[in-house]
């Protein structure tokens, strides 16, 4: 608005400030609406709008008529009018017909440059502090303090029990059990979830939008109804767990199942970490790639595959994750018996069930200080793939 006023005031007074610069003369310190008397026929639309301008002397000093024959003289009289938000000096402009203050009432030039407009009261940036603020305390509550009471806790077991009890056989089936269920549902979505994230983003066919929100069914899914339902699906009463056991293939009560709940769970991770880097994927450099005389395979490994590479990792890692965590759905599908389809987490609950406090604190240390080295590896193998690409 300031800068707006001030070149409506020019180009009605016909003067192109030249000789000063746009931010020296532009020095329109106040604008509000007042009911001034203004005389001038090229300030027409002032007059209409009934603005006041309050204006510096520099700017005021920009704006003088220039000596003409034709063009009415127009006298720019200054008035000193401290208004009472700002300390802005008024200036009116006006006709030879209205009426001005006493010239003796003017102060020199040099004190209208001295005028400058009261600082308004700003509050300090406070974004970062409260951000911060914020993360570490989000942080703190969520993941630090429990991490922390289950170490507390873990650190009260003597070291010959913990490691007894950690190694214990019924125990260490359980660890691989749920380790290479996870595995293997992992290594499954990163394939079947890159292609369905392809085929979501580069193809349109009937029912998309259908497919793309049915992708996120798990997450609002709970893991005891997604288990109920593939217990259903897969068991005797329904014709694919007919089918299967007509093969010889049994779902329900065995690893296989563990697998399917597994991949039940974790399979909208690899799709929506995909998905946003293949949008960004520009086809010209395929374009590129096809008239210098390459292969559509060949453009898919050189060209499209290295940018998805970190973020097919990154979904893959996070489907892992996922079903190492798996409860509500396993137990439901699984018989949960020992040495045959037992995974870790249903043994915790086992032996909260038994009231053994010392058995589910020693297998979820276990438990959480291999997840966080295989994350940790896997963030490792991240940083030195980009490394490498560049």
């Amino acid at each position: 608005m300031d800068r707006l006023a001030s070149h409506h005031h020019a180009t009605s007074l016909g003067q192109h400030h030249q000789s000063r610069p746009v931010k020296h003369v532009l020095q329109c310190i106040d604008i509000r609406r007042s009911y001034p008397q203004i005389g001038q026929a090229g300030l027409g639309r002032y007059r209409r709008q009934k603005l006041r301008v309050s204006l510096s002397a520099s700017a005021a000093a920009s704006f003088e008529q220039p000596s003409r024959g034709s063009p009415p003289s127009v006298s720019l009289t200054e008035s000193l009018e401290p208004t009472a938000s700002s300390g802005a000096v008024a200036v009116q402009l006006s006709s030879g017909s209205a009426p001005s203050p006493p010239a003796a009432s003017l102060p020199s030039s040099s004190s209208f440059d001295s005028v400058q407009p009261l600082s308004r009261f700003r509050l300090p940036n406070l974004s970062a502090p409260i951000t911060w603020t914020y993360m570490l305390s989000y942080m703190a509550f969520m993941l630090i303090m429990p991490i922390t009471a289950l170490l507390q806790k873990a650190s009260l077991i003597p070291m010959a029990t913990f490691i007894a009890r950690a190694t214990e056989p019924v125990a260490m089936h359980a660890y691989y059990v749920t380790f290479s269920c996870s595995m293997i549902a992992a290594v499954i979505n990163c394939v079947f979830g890159f292609i369905l994230a392809w085929v979501l983003v580069r193809y349109k066919f009937p029912g998309k939008r259908l497919l793309d929100a049915a992708v996120d069914l798990p997450f609002a899914l709970p893991t005891s109804v997604a288990g109920l339902t593939l217990a259903t699906v897969y068991g005797d009463e329904f014709v694919i767990g007919q089918f299967l056991q007509s093969l010889g293939i049994q779902v329900v009560f065995t690893r296989l199942g563990v697998v399917v709940a597994m991949i039940f769970v974790s399979f909208p991770f690899v799709v929506r970490t995909m998905q946003p880097v293949m949008q960004e994927i520009q086809r010209e450099m395929e374009e590129a790639a096809w008239s210098l005389g390459a292969s559509r395979w060949k453009t898919f490994l050189d060209v499209v595959f290295p940018p998805l590479f970190p973020s097919l990792l990154t979904g893959t890692a996070l489907a892992f994750s996922r079903a190492l965590g798996e409860f509500g759905s396993i137990v439901i599908i699984s018989s949960n018996f020992a040495f045959k389809d037992l995974i870790a987490p249903v043994l915790i609950f086992q032996c909260l069930e038994q009231y053994d406090y010392v058995g589910a604190t020693v297998i979820g240390t276990v438990l959480l200080f291999i997840s966080l080295t295989m994350m940790l590896a896997v963030n490792q193998l991240q940083s030195f793939n980009q490394r490498f690409r560049r």
